[in-house]
């Protein structure tokens, strides 16, 4: 096996070709750590000497664990990513900041405000074109970010 290995059970970390990842796995009590370079290694215990290894035996089993782990890590990104970039998702994303951008006027329309009449007409019809985004062609886009056509928000 030329994968170089670290395992530490009492981290429930195993490292392979330098890359870790922390889970957890059955290890024997007394096993403190394990080191293999890829050809030759030790292996640490809790209440004995060490053991030199000089073949993978004792390393391929960890080596196995680490790459199932690493499997299921790679799947749940990608389905994470693919959630995160749906279109019901996206739209989410969209009216919240839709909403936040809504909220950051809601002062303007205060009947005590000092506000003119051409700028609050203005002000009225900017939150309107916000509410209609969603509505509009090419919407969700990227869920609010830079490729969303916000519409200007009138100079206070």
């Amino acid at each position: 096996m030329e994968n170089s290995l670290t395992v530490v059970p009492s981290d429930s970390l195993i490292i392979v070709d330098g890359e870790p990842l922390h889970f957890d796995f059955d290890a024997p009590e007394n096993l403190h750590a394990i080191q293999w370079d890829g050809t030759s290694g030790h292996i640490e215990y809790t209440d004995g000497p060490n053991e030199v290894l000089t073949t993978d035996a004792a390393v391929a089993p960890y080596v196995a664990l680490w790459q199932a782990e690493k499997a299921k890590t790679v799947a749940a990104a990608a389905a994470a990513q693919a959630a995160y970039d749906s279109e019901s998702a996206r739209f989410t994303r969209l009216r919240a900041e839709r909403d936040t951008r809504l909220a950051a006027t809601d002062y303007l329309l205060m009947p005590d405000y000092p506000i003119s009449a051409e700028l609050l007409t203005a002000v009225k019809a900017y939150r309107q074109s916000l509410r209609d985004l969603p509505s509009q062609s090419g919407a969700p886009w990227d869920g609010g970010g830079e490729t969303t056509p916000w519409p200007a928000m009138p100079a206070v």
